[in-house]
């Protein structure tokens, strides 16, 4: 399902792309597909699943952890699903709003020409740190294993069709915005403006941006004139893997630059 995900919208770009690329398309593609294989990997052999995990840690503790406290299953999978994409809305604020943080998001940010594969391009880092937040909270708040299944599911297929060079119409763009991120509403985040990129931090819900005053909306000859990618970066650099390896010391020299 995951595959077969990012090959349907690359198709989609395939056949009716929404702006010609600055580059040429192949080798950064190869790239951001690499970082994903090498962090699927990465993850598989360092974290365990939870439910097998969780009472190994309450032994080693010698403690018990909170049971899931709702019964009912329809209730329970509505509330699990919003607490892991509220959840990811803020560990998506911390990753701009914190320098550290911010020098390896940096590399999802870099990319010139955001496409399908776009979704996928994470420093390892960051990979790891997001997969610990997730597998933490899902093992200490006892988050039923069918929602962290299907809400990690749900985020892979909507960032690939969000992150894809596509254009949804006007009319679904506004019937959909109310409640979940679109493509429009989400590419706005990967300008180079900072005013821009400080917006459209939800993932699934557009409820989170406009609930803590993030949300932003552009009309489309807006849309038109985004430049992606980070200013700090030169551009054709972002294209390499080893440049894009390198991204947090890259940003920390070019804030040293300019301080």
């Amino acid at each position: 399902m995951l595959l077969s995900s990012l090959l349907a919208v690359a198709l989609w770009e395939f056949c009716r792309p929404r702006r010609r690329r600055e580059f040429p398309a192949l080798r950064r593609r190869l790239g951001n597909i690499g970082f994903w294989v090498f962090n699927l990997v990465l993850a598989a052999l360092i974290f365990e699943p939870p439910l097998r995990f969780r009472p190994e840690l309450e032994a080693v503790a010698g403690i018990s952890f909170l049971s899931w406290p709702i019964a009912n299953a329809a209730l329970s999978f509505v509330v699990g699903f919003l607490l892991l994409d509220l959840l990811r809305y803020l560990v998506h604020r911390c990753k701009h709003a914190v320098p550290f943080f911010w020098r390896f998001h940096a590399l999802h940010h870099s990319d010139p020409d955001v496409d399908v594969t776009t979704s996928v391009r994470l420093h390892p880092i960051e990979h790891l740190f997001s997969s610990d937040v997730f597998w933490l909270a899902v093992i200490l708040l006892d988050v039923p294993a069918i929602v962290a299944l299907t809400y990690g599911l749900a985020v892979f297929i909507i960032e690939a069709v969000q992150h894809g060079n596509i254009r949804l119409s006007l009319r679904l763009e506004r019937w959909l915005q109310p409640v979940l991120v679109t493509v429009d509403m989400h590419r706005v985040h990967h300008s180079v403006s900072f005013a821009q990129a400080s917006c459209n931090y939800a993932t699934v819900f557009s409820i989170w941006d406009r609930l803590f005053g993030t949300y932003t909306r552009l009309t489309r000859a807006q849309h038109d004139s985004i430049v992606f990618g980070v200013r700090e970066l030169p551009r054709r650099d972002c294209l390499k893997p080893s440049a894009m390896l390198l991204t947090p010391w890259r940003i920390a020299r070019a804030a040293r630059t300019a301080a």
